[in-house]
């Protein structure tokens, strides 16, 4: 019998730790990381304007698809803000017959989530940098576990005790 791989989704808005954990979680676990700003970044350095019809997220499923079909798990780094860019990463999990975790990281002190976002440094050429208005007036689909799938919501002011909650939940039996 073999094992199925994970594809495990961290989702929220800019600026909640998505980056962060996602690498210390694949470090740990020994994933194949996915992250869609160096996607759309690439991207947007010879258009400016690609990635805003959901290029970047097609692309990341491809290279999932192939990862796990060969049996790695994938975790896809990504704000992953509407019900139908959710509805791709769960079509690809039955698809490819893979354990599917979903988590949305959130910041529960408004405040330190503002400072995250006016500090932030971008670490990729061509990724344009949100500003606290940008995060704020974003379009993002509240999570409807309907029509998204379970998710499991983890507050990030403690990035350690994040880290650990998503460890906890992804070294669980499914």
């Amino acid at each position: 019998m073999s094992i199925r791989p994970q594809l495990i989704i961290l989702s929220g808005l800019p600026r909640t730790g998505k980056t962060t954990i996602a690498r210390h979680l694949s470090k740990q676990l020994g994933l194949c990381y996915l992250r869609v700003d160096c996607v759309e970044a690439s991207f947007r350095q010879h258009d400016p304007d690609a990635g805003s019809e959901g290029e970047g997220y097609q692309a990341l499923i491809h290279l999932a698809r192939e990862n796990l079909n060969i049996g790695n798990s994938v975790l896809i780094d990504t704000v992953n803000p509407m019900h139908l860019t959710r509805s791709w990463f769960r079509e690809l999990a039955d698809t490819c017959n893979a354990c599917f975790y979903q988590f949305e990281l959130k910041v529960k002190d408004i405040q330190l989530h503002r400072r995250c976002v006016e500090n932030r440094q971008s670490d990729l050429t061509g990724l344009k940098v949100p500003s606290w208005s940008d995060v704020c007036q974003r379009d993002y689909d509240a999570w409807d576990e309907a029509m998204d799938g379970p998710v499991s919501v983890i507050y990030t002011d403690d990035g350690m005790l994040a880290l650990s909650q998503c460890l906890k939940i992804l070294q669980s039996p499914k």
